[in-house]
Parts: structure tokens; C-alpha cells; sequence
């Protein structure tokens, strides 16, 4: 990558930071809002290696989680990490799903007393991953880790009435470690359009990483 790309954009995927890789423009609203967290929290982590224990996804998009989530709460997240953590604090219920060992071994070690209300799993395979739902239905499913097209799939199938299905880094491609992501919007846009829940893109900036990038929360509508 040229140097030049490297400042301007950060990666040959977006035309600048201000824009995620499908070409969406982060607002002026929300590059003020967001974009000097954003900054501070990556030069953070690149210098000092300073891991904020907060979900890393859209600023706004979190903000609006906390408002939706309480004690009796029941969260399925597919991709562990500081979000993790968090949650573990906030929820009354968290099943947690990682395929890497070496992360599923930290991530627990932090959890403290708040591991006995988490069900937090290593999956080493597609099946094992995909199967964390055990027929339950939750009222909050994060998709952000592997096979993500194929989390989305799971997650519309169990999404509890009222409930929430996020997907992470929307504006990915196919392919790689996070699987068909093209595969998985297209799941919740059909949903939002065959079913009329609410389908809500947010393309805004994200803890420790100063580049936009896109999300898509889906809100199943009460039965």
C-alpha cells in the first residue's frame, strides 16, 4: 500500500476514513461526535496497547444497545472480545462463541465473577460455532466474529419478539475469516422487507480503529 493511501484512506478497500468500504460517507454529525474518540482510542492502542473494555463497533450503535439492555436481558454473541466483557456486566443472560483458543483463554481470565451468568464457549469448527443458540431464542444477537453469513441465518431464526440482530462490519466482502458478510445483509434486508422490522445502516467510526465502517442493526417487531 502506498504511503499515501495509508494516510488518506488507511486501507485500498475505502476512498478515505470518512468513508466505509462500500463507499457510505460517515456524517458530519457523527465525525464530530465520534471521529476524536476514534483517534484518541487507536493511537491508544497502537502506542500503549490500551484495550478499551467496551464493544468495538459503531459508537452510536452501542450507545443505543446500552439503552435497549438491562438484567433480564438474554444476548448471544457470536465473535468475543471487550464486548464481552462489558455485557457480562449489563445482562442477565450472555452466550459468548470463539473459535481462537488463545483469545477464548484471556477473554475468560478477565471475566471475573461475572463468568457464572456467561456460557462462554470455544467452537473450533463451523458446526459447533453456529450451534451456540441450542433452540433458545435471545433478545440481543451480535454477529462479529467467523462465518457470518451463516451467524446471520441462525440469528434471524432466533431472535426473540422485540429483539435485536446486529452485524458488524457490514461493509465487508466475502471471503476471509469473517465468511460471506454480502450473504448475511442480504438476509436482513429480506427480513426488513418480507416482515417489516426495522432495518437501521450505520456507518460511523469504531474504539481504536479511525476509519468508518458499516453495521446494520435489525429490530424484529413485537408479536
Amino acid at each position: 500500500m502506498k504511503l499515501w493511501t495509508k494516510i488518506i484512506a488507511g486501507a485500498e478497500s475505502r476512498k478515505t476514513r470518512l468513508h466505509d468500504a462500500s463507499g457510505e460517507r460517515v456524517s458530519l454529525s457523527r465525525l464530530v461526535r465520534n471521529g476524536p474518540r476514534a483517534f484518541a482510542s487507536a493511537v491508544g492502542r497502537a502506542a500503549f496497547g490500551l484495550q478499551p473494555e467496551r464493544p468495538w463497533i459503531s459508537y452510536d450503535a452501542a450507545r443505543e444497545l446500552a439503552r435497549r439492555i438491562g438484567p433480564a436481558t438474554r444476548v448471544l454473541e457470536f465473535g468475543s472480545g471487550m464486548s464481552t466483557l462489558w455485557l457480562a456486566q449489563r445482562v442477565g443472560l450472555l452466550v459468548s462463541v470463539e473459535d481462537h483458543a488463545g483469545w477464548h483463554t484471556l477473554v475468560s481470565r478477565k471475566l471475573g465473577a461475572a463468568a457464572d451468568k456467561v456460557e462462554y464457549r470455544l467452537a473450533t469448527t463451523r458446526e459447533e460455532y453456529l450451534a451456540a443458540a441450542d433452540g433458545r431464542e435471545f433478545d440481543l444477537i451480535l454477529v462479529d466474529g467467523k462465518w457470518r453469513g451463516d451467524c446471520v441465518a441462525v440469528g434471524l431464526a432466533h431472535i426473540a419478539p422485540g429483539g435485536i440482530l446486529y452485524l458488524d462490519n457490514a461493509d465487508h466482502g466475502a471471503g476471509g475469516s469473517a465468511g460471506d458478510v454480502p450473504q448475511g445483509v442480504g438476509l436482513m434486508e429480506e427480513a426488513a422487507r418480507t416482515s417489516g422490522w426495522r432495518l437501521t445502516r450505520f456507518t460511523d467510526f469504531a474504539p481504536t480503529s479511525f476509519f468508518a465502517q458499516a453495521a446494520l442493526m435489525l429490530e424484529r417487531t413485537k408479536d
